[in-house]
């Protein structure tokens, strides 16, 4: 058996499926890609991944992409231990969560983490001349113009407010559903809570925790999963520890302007 993982440690998407891969104890060989130098474009990867994301998972001769179904792939192919619920109902809950972070949470965690550091670090990266060849590869027309948008000016961009407001729904509901039990869909650890983590780790190093500071039980979830995966033998599980000082740093500098708006949504939500 073979398995081969190409992600990025920066990535979300990429780590939910490695929190995953080291629930269930299998070895792996991985093969990082730098998604600010733009890895994810070159010829051979395109085969495997005509979209460019990350990551993307070889089982000997299968190739899976999306990270979501790679994880259902993985539960099927690897069922112990289970990361689906026995009950039909919370399974039900499992996969309706996973997908309000695929459909939601994603984009807006993207979006926030691009308006507050990813441009700056882009920046410095890259000069004006291929910062447009770098959008102009990126396929999803909607989300091309999304980042180019927001590159330009950050949480001033029109997608912040939205973002911050899809977040406010998602963290609601997450603790309605706990009333459950303690994780995501009910009383055990699934594919779900393995999904939501790292995107939750993420808001709260952008300094987005008023968001859940008056929910009790997503604030006790989030310090659970946190210290569950972290228990994990995995090797940076947020990313590196040059990358997580970035974050941190462009973090505190937009800290207030990340504050104000999410005080001013919150009050457009209450009204």
């Amino acid at each position: 058996m073979s398995i081969t993982l190409y992600h990025s440690v920066e990535s979300t998407c990429s780590q939910k499926v490695r929190l995953v891969m080291t629930e269930k104890s299998l070895e792996w060989h991985e093969i990082r890609l730098n998604l600010r130098t733009g890895d994810q474009f070159e010829p051979d990867y395109l085969k495997l991944n005509p979209k460019a994301v990350v990551p993307t998972l070889v089982h000997d001769e299968v190739v899976v992409r999306e990270s979501s179904v790679i994880n259902e792939y993985l539960e099927d192919a690897f069922p112990e231990p289970p990361l689906r619920p026995a009950k039909p109902a919370e399974r039900a809950r499992m996969r309706l969560l996973v997908k309000a972070f695929d459909d939601e949470v994603h984009p807006s965690i993207g979006v926030l983490s691009y308006a507050i550091f990813l441009r700056h670090q882009m920046n410095e990266l890259k000069s004006p001349e291929e910062l447009a060849e770098h959008f102009n590869k990126v396929a999803d027309p909607m989300r091309r113009e999304r980042q180019m948008r927001t590159h330009e000016v950050g949480l001033r961009s029109p997608a912040a407010p939205v973002a911050i407001a899809t977040l406010a729904r998602v963290v609601a509901q997450m603790e309605e559903n706990m009333t459950t039990g303690p994780w995501l869909a009910g009383a055990t650890y699934s594919l779900a809570d393995a999904a939501a983590v790292p995107y939750m780790f993420r808001a709260r190093s952008l300094h987005l925790d008023p968001l859940w500071t008056e929910r009790p039980r997503v604030s006790d979830w989030l310090d659970r999963a946190v210290s569950r995966a972290e228990s994990l033998s995995i090797s940076d599980p947020w990313g590196s520890g040059s990358f997580r000082a970035m974050v941190a740093e462009h973090a505190a500098r937009s800290r207030t302007e990340t504050q104000i708006l999410i005080a001013s949504v919150s009050s457009e939500g209450r009204g």
